[in-house]
Order: C-alpha cells, then structure tokens, then sequence
C-alpha cells in the first residue's frame, strides 16, 4: 500500500530520516494524541499473532488482542483517534482488483490445488494467509465496547476515539492529526507524502516494540526483540544508552551513537519484548510466551520510530508541496500500477493510458534495472531541476531558460515530459495529455482537507470525535462540502426540487421537515459517525458498486458471495434506493455496444464456471441495458400502464414529479465485485422495487397520514423494520420471532444458508453437485452450537491450550467444512448490512465476535461435543425439515438370501505360507494357476 518503493527507501535511509523515541510508563502519563489508522492496525494485529485464518477466523482471539493493544497503549499515554476508510473512489478499483486476485483468489486456488500434506505446512499457511471475512466487524464492535467503557467510568479522562472517514481514510487522517498535533500511525507510505500544518509525522505499526524490564531471580538475562526493524532501541536498565533528551510531550528522543557498544545488563534485570505491537500481557493470553510475566512486574516501555515529511523533501531536495506528486511519479495506489505488474507490456494507445483497468505508468518513466531507490532519486532530482531551471537561486521569482513553468499543471506537464523513456515523436496525439491527466488525478488524491473551526461555528457531536466539529455532520468538512452529506443527499435534493415546484408559497424549513428522506438522511449520517454503518454501504450509494468480502472457498463452485449472498444484498439495495436513492443507471449506448460486439474474439479463452451457474442468479443482468432500451423504445404503453398503476398504487418517499424523464425508465444498477472462476469480475444487478418486493413478502408499507406517501423502511417503528428483516430473509415464524436479538442473526444466517442450499437443488435436480451442497442436521447443529453455545467462548487459558494445540498439530480442514464456513460467513456479512440498513444494528448484534473457526471445524468433525439449546435448534429446524439432507450412511455388503456362499480356494502356496488367496497379489495366483 501506498508509494511504490517509498518503504523501503525510508528503512534504508532510516538513520537520516527518522527519529527513535521511547515511552514509558509512568502514574500519572501524558495525553498524546496519536491518530491510528484502523485497517493497518487490524492487519498489524492478525500478522503478529499469527492466528489461524484458515478455519474461517478467531474472532474472540482477535477481539481480546484488540482491547489488550488499545488498553497498553492507553496506559502507557496514548490518546487514540482510530480512523477507518470510507468508500472507495473509482480511480482506486484498479488496485483493488488486483488485490483481491492476488490474496483471495490466486491463494485460494492455490490451496485447493496442494495436496493436503503440503497446504498444512506453517510457511504454506503464512504465504496465502488471508484477512478473516468478519474482522472489520469485530475490530468495530470491540472498539466501540471500548469506547463505551472508556465514557461511562471517566469522560473527562476518555483516551479512544472512533473516526469514519467520508472517502479515502489516509487524507482524513492527516488532516485530523494536524487538527490534534498528533502523530499518525499505521503502515501506509503515504503517510510521508500526505502533509498539513501541525502534522508531526508518520509511525509505522511495524517498527513499534514493546520492552518489559522485569528483575530475575537468578540473574540471567535475555532480549527478545519485538520488530525486526527496531534494534537501535534503547531500554530503561541499558547502562550504556545513547544520549536521551526528554521533550514537552514526555517523549525521549534515542540518538544511535558512533560504533558499536554491546549491551551491557546487570545481573539483576531482564528484558523482555512483545512481538510488534502486541504488548508482553497479550503474548501470555496468547500462549506464545507462557512464562513472560506481566507487565506490573516491572518496567513497560513503548518505543517507535517517527518519519517526518519536512525531513524527507529536505532529503530530496523539493519543497514538501511537491511530495504528493513525487508519490504519482513514482506510483501509488490510483495510478492503476500494482507493484506485481513489473512483466506487464507498457501501455501502446491513448485508449489504454486513459484506462484506469490497465496501464503500469511508471514503465513509461523508468528503465527496467532500475532499483526502487534509483527510481526515487531520478524523480526527486528531475523536480529539483525543473524548479531549478525555472526560478533563480535567490528565490526571487525571476525565471529564466527556455522552459516557463507558472503553475503546478506545467511543472507536471515539465516533469511529465522530462521523465518520458521514449522520443516524443513516438507517442500518438493525445497520449502525452493522457498520461498527464492520469498524473494529476492521482495527484489530487493527496489533497488533505482544512477547516478552521471559528468561534461561532456549529459544535457539532463532540463526543464522537473527541475535537470540536466543522460542521453538524462533520468533524472536518462544512456541510456543504461534505461528502458524506452529498452522497446522502441525491433524492433528498429530488424531493426539495419538486416540493419547491408545487408549493412554491412553502417555508423550506417546513419542507425539511416534512421529507422523510431528509430523515433518512440524518439518521444515516448519525449511523455512520458512530459506527453503526458498513462503509461497503455507502460505495453502493456513492459508486453504485458492491465489493463482497471474499474469503477461502471452493475455487470450482458458484462463489458463495453470490448464491448465499446476492439475494439478502438485492433487499439491500431496494431499501437504499427507497431511502436515499441509489445513482442513476447511464444510458445505453447503441454505438459503443456495437463496438464491442465487434471487437469480441470468438477464440478468446474463458474461465470455466459451475454448470447451471446463471439459473442462480435471480436477476437476469446480462440483459438489464437491454430491457432499458426496449423500455425507452415502447415509452407509450409503458407510460399508459405507468398511469394506471400510479392511480392504483399510493406514490412513495423516494418518488419525484419528474417520473417522465428517461432517466426514470432506465432500472437502477448496482456494480458487484464478485469472483468468476479465477478472475474478480464487475457483474450488473438490477435494483429490485421495494413495493414489488415487499408485495412478495406479503408486507403493507406504512404511509404518511399528511401527505399520503408511503414511508421509506428506515423511519418504521422498530416492530415494523424488525419483521422486515425476518420475512425477507423467510424465518418470520413464531419460534425466530421470539428469540432475543442477540441471538436472531446467527439463528437467520444458519436459515437463510440452508434454505439457500436446498433451493439450488430443487432447481437443478439433475446436478449431483447441488444435491451434495445441502446440509446437514448434525452440520447445522455443529455451526449453531459455535456461534451460540456457552462452549463457543471458552475461558482464555482453554482457548490459548485449543489454539496451541491445533498448531502444534497443523490439522487443516476438510473441503467440506470450508465451504461450510464461508456459506455461514457470507450469510453473516450479508445480513448485518441488511439490519445497518434497516437501522437495526444497535440492538440486533452479529455473533462473530464469539465465532471461533477452529472451534466450528472441530464441532463438524466430531472432536468436540456438540451442546446446543433447544429453543435455538427448533428456531432453526422450524419449516425447514425438508431441507436437511440425511447423513452419508455406510456401505456394507450383504450376501444374497439362499445362494450358499462358496469356499475360499486355496492353493499349495498359500497354504505353505498359511495365508489364503485373499492376501496374495495378482502374479502369486497367475503362478498357482500354472502350477
């Protein structure tokens, strides 16, 4: 992630531009602000660790890791201001596609096609780990338990805060770490290129180390160093440590000293290190380090590196201004260029320059034998040259030269044209203009938002930010520049147009009130500033793309994100588009679709799918802009029969007086990310009509008593919006209904997945394949009793033993099971955006923080017992009986009845060796047969 190369050349210019500092705990610690960015921190936890992944994620692992770090972080001084990506922009899915094909399909298909010996080594497991479907969930939920803890025991000492970022997370991060003077930590280059006043610098995750000097009873000592990349750290006891000099914050900056000292302990201390930023307290809950003592048996340091992105530009002789260009040059995550992209052909037209799906830039500006830090500094020297050429030394203004650079645009355009490995004269008209315009776009991602919060500014939600807000709806963005609040805002504005249309005499504040989507809208805002909203959900709203989180499953089935998790999803995206409104669908082009008709190679090679893979599809997207057009092209009945059944049907929230327009005829589209065989592939979804799906379910949407429209799902009673969720997931029965909300998604998910699997059956019931994906009782039993059972969260020293154990015995799970999982788990992912939708998720609670997967593995092969409460079990059985599949009996032979079974004949071998025929081979009776 970030600037490809920037990593490795800051570790291996550390000693110039970087600072070590220390921190140790104390009584009475200082509050320095640090802002954590959220998804480095997750991936920086599970990499320590080293939690199995394979059986489908240890979420109570994962959540007690989590609260060890944030409270030794708390402890020791730290004021956290965790930070999580928001949607993702456009110019971003490039790369996004390119990594999820790297570390979710290409190790899933490499793992199902190792043998089983070879796929359970611990180096196989390490170099195809992949990030548990549900960790985002459970980081979230374990936070936000934090948080809460944090503000019912000391709101005046509240040192934890959650951030949700409007786009893309790095620039928010900054721009709030210049708010706070904090620090920045994570494990993102960009971090050294993003840059505003008051930001004091990036910490990598991976370069922390926790130090424990504890004193040792019979005066030995030992170190265990907790980063690779931290062995210049100095610890409290080292008799010959650097020169330290404290400053205001309490930190203590280590200068490295001329040569090499060795370590010289006294006999009556020891030192002991975490591993990364897993402090020692979580290594003992882990079992990893059982006899490592805790940490108020002696001395807790914390030490860290710090990058400075003053430092770096001085390194490299530009102005810190020219830093986000530097990382477009070079290439980042919006230039389209994975790093693994190396052997890939340059691109040859302007059509594949302007692409943002192909096109590795940065091979049009560097040579192949081309180190990455030979590639940083011909960057960073053509900049300081073009700067050079352009202003003289004095800095006074005066140009000089034939080149005349007045604005950014030309010194991009000047740096553009400098770094250019081939002649000008070879390139096409336009494609200079195409690489430049790529350039800048990536450039522009770097912009970091500034807002000084006057007096009389709005205060907003404090509480949530722990800082003063900008705006009602954002810490750092007015409301009218938010965009949160314009992605939240498309039918609102809809509505204002045609309410200011025919009541032109009307107050808007009146109006406001009145406008159920504006409601929506503020209830959504409010959702997502708390946590309470999957950022996958505003990537429909902003986008209109989908990108279901893939795990390990079967590489040659129908992916379970789209036969588990697509119908739960199209009740999603209706109830968006009833609420808020989804983008509107663009308008088929006739002559570009003939284009690329034209263009389609017969020969071209395609990856093999499950048979009958699209009868699963419940919407037939191959053929949406098609009926898009019919419908424009017979707009004359259709309107008619628009008329009457507009007579017919109450007009709803989300419906507007302009329903004449094409735009209104053309369906709504939602883009999903989902994989087809070996490839991630964009798949078009119709959005579905709430009132179509609702009169399937047999479900009256309530109305408005003063205007007479009918209410969007989202400002429903709580009754009314919790029905919903259970008849459109077909478990509105008496035994679920009753069942507490906490124990509702596990009991629905277990359903839906089920039922799911005995559907495809019924529709292919000559495919032995879907007759053999159904479950199971004692399979069903076994995943409810890990997500529920009081087994399913076993004291930590048993589930540290569970966890050794199975390491130490490196068991892989059958494919069977695996697939089992990641039904049950894409049925959770799916279901808890329903109820985030729904606005349901502060009271309905997803089970994965208790999901053990080794657990769930060992309950469906018969290791561990099975206890599951009855009321559970029929909630789940309940008309469903016919959709279990019985268990596998074995074969046994039986003799037929009155047919004498005859003698065993034995030969004049067998029976000098004593054994019959039975256990001889093949060339032992050819040679008694001869004789």
């Amino acid at each position: 992630m970030g600037v490809h190369g920037l990593t490795t050349y800051l570790r291996e210019n550390k000693h110039i531009l970087s600072r070590t500092v220390q921190l140790i705990r104390t009584n009475d610690p200082q509050r320095i602000p640090v802002v954590v960015d959220a998804w480095s921190f997750i991936y920086e936890i599970v990499y320590c660790a080293d939690l199995p992944w394979i059986f489908g994620g240890e979420y109570p692992e994962l959540a007690r890791l989590v609260e060890h770090v944030v409270r030794a972080w708390v402890d020791i001084g730290l004021e956290l201001h965790f930070v999580f990506d928001g949607p993702y922009p456009a110019l971003k899915f490039p790369t996004l596609i390119s990594r999820v094909t790297q570390t979710n399909i290409q190790s899933g298909l490499l793992f199902f096609r190792t043998s089983a010996t070879a796929r359970s080594s611990p180096r196989f497991l390490r170099e195809t780990a992949m990030l548990p479907p549900l960790a985002y969930s459970v980081c979230v939920d374990t936070l936000l338990s934090l948080t809460s803890q944090a503000q019912s025991e000391s709101p005046s000492a509240r040192r934890l805060y959650l951030h949700f970022a409007d786009e893309e997370g790095d620039p928010y991060a900054v721009a709030l770490a210049a708010r706070l003077d904090a620090y920045v930590a994570g494990r993102d280059s960009d971090f050294i290129v993003l840059n505003a006043e008051g930001y004091r610098g990036y910490i990598p995750l991976d370069e922390m180390v926790w130090t424990l000097t504890t004193a040792s009873a019979d005066g030995t000592s030992w170190d265990v160093e907790g980063s690779v990349y931290s062995s210049n750290v100095s610890v409290a006891g080292d008799s010959e440590a650097p020169s330290i000099g404290e400053d205001e914050d309490g930190f203590r900056t280590v200068r490295k000293g001329k040569g090499k000292k060795k370590r010289q302990v006294e006999a009556s201390q020891a030192q002991r290190a975490g591993r990364g930023i897993l402090p020692p307290d979580a290594l003992g809950a882990l079992g990893l380090s059982p006899d490592l003592p805790s940490a108020a048996q002696g001395q807790l340091a914390l030490s860290f590196t710090v990058y400075s992105p003053t430092t770096l530009a001085t390194h490299l002789d530009i102005p810190v201004s020219l830093l986000p260009l530097l990382g477009a040059l070079l290439g980042n995550d919006f230039t389209g260029a994975p790093a693994s992209d190396d052997l890939a052909p340059a691109p040859a037209t302007t059509a594949d320059i302007r692409s943002k799906g192909r096109g590795n830039l940065q091979r049009l500006f560097f040579e192949r034998q081309l180190t990455l830090a030979q590639r940083i500094s011909r960057v960073s020297t053509t900049l300081s040259s073009l700067l050079a050429a352009a202003f003289d030394g004095s800095g006074g203004g005066k140009r000089r030269g034939k080149r005349a650079i007045g604005s950014v645009m030309e010194l991009i355009d000047a740096a553009v044209t400098a770094l250019l490995i081939r002649p000008l004269d070879t390139f096409a008209t336009g494609e200079k203009e195409a690489i430049v315009e790529r350039i800048v776009e990536a450039t522009l991602q770097y912009a970091v938002p500034r807002v000084e919060v006057e007096d009389g500014m709005e205060q907003g939600q404090e509480e949530f930010g722990g800082i003063r807000w900008a705006s009602g709806v954002c810490p750092l963005h007015l409301q009218d520049v938010c965009p949160l609040f314009a992605v939240l805002s498309g039918l609102a504005r809809e509505r204002d147009a045609a309410i200011a249309l025919h009541e032109e005499g009307r107050k808007s504040e009146q109006a406001e009130r009145d406008n159920p989507v504006g409601v929506v809208r503020e209830r959504y805002v409010g959702a997502f500033r708390r946590g309470l909203l999957d950022p996958h959900l505003l990537d429909v709203a902003q986008t209109g793309t989908m990108w279901p989180r893939m795990f390990l499953e079967d590489p040659d089935k129908e992916t379970v994100l789209r036969s588990v998790g697509r119908p739960i999803r199209l009740w999603t995206y209706a109830i968006l588009n009833a609420g808020i409104g989804l983008p509107m669908s663009p308008e088929p082009d006739p002559a570009e679709r003939e284009d690329e008709d034209e263009e389609s190679d017969e020969d071209e090679l395609i990856d093999v799918v499950e048979e009958d893979d699209s009868d699963a599809e419940p919407i037939p997207n191959a053929l949406a802009r098609l009926r898009g057009a019919l419908q424009q092209l017979d707009g004359s009945k259709e309107g008619a029969d628009e008329d009457s059944a507009a007579k017919a049907t109450p007009p709803s929230a989300g419906s507007t007086s302009n329903g004449g327009s094409s735009h209104a005829k053309l369906p709504k589209l939602v883009t999903e990310y989902v994989r087809r065989g070996t490839r991630l592939v964009p798949e078009e979804v119709t959005v579905p009509s709430l009132s179509d799906m609702l009169r399937e379910v047999v479900l009256d949407a309530p109305m408005d008593s003063r205007t007479g429209v009918v209410l969007p799902p989202q400002i429903w009673t709580y009754e009314l919006r919790r029905a919903l969720l259970l008849r459109g997931l077909a478990s509105d029965l008496p035994a679920v209904a009753h069942l507490p909300d906490d124990r509702l998604v596990g009991v629905v998910a277990l359903r839906w997945a089920v039922r799911t699997m005995h559907q495809r059956s019924l529709d292919s019931p000559g495919v032995k394949e879907r007759f053999l994906e159904r479950w199971t009782q004692v399979e069903a039993r076994a995943v409810l009793a890990s997500l529920y059972s009081p087994e399913s969260d076993p004291a930590p020293n048993q589930l540290a033993d569970q966890v050794a154990e199975e390491r130490k015995d490196h068991i892989v799970p059958t494919e069977r099971h695996i697939q089992l999982v990641a039904q049950i788990s894409a049925a959770l992912d799916a279901i808890e955006q329903l109820s985030q939708v729904l606005l349901l998720s502060s009271k309905i609670t997803t089970p994965a923080r208790q999901f053990s997967g080794m657990r769930c593995h060992a309950l469906l092969s018969g290791r561990v017992s099975v206890v599951v409460g009855d009321e559970l079990w029929q909630a789940c059985v309940g008309g469903l009986e016919d959709a279990y599949a019985l268990p596998p009996q074995r074969r046994t032979k039986k003799a037929a009845k009155g047919v004498p079974t005859p003698p065993a004949v034995t030969t004049s071998s067998a029976k000098r060796s004593g054994n019959s025929s039975k256990t001889q081979g093949l060339f032992a009776l050819l040679a008694d047969a001869e004789a």
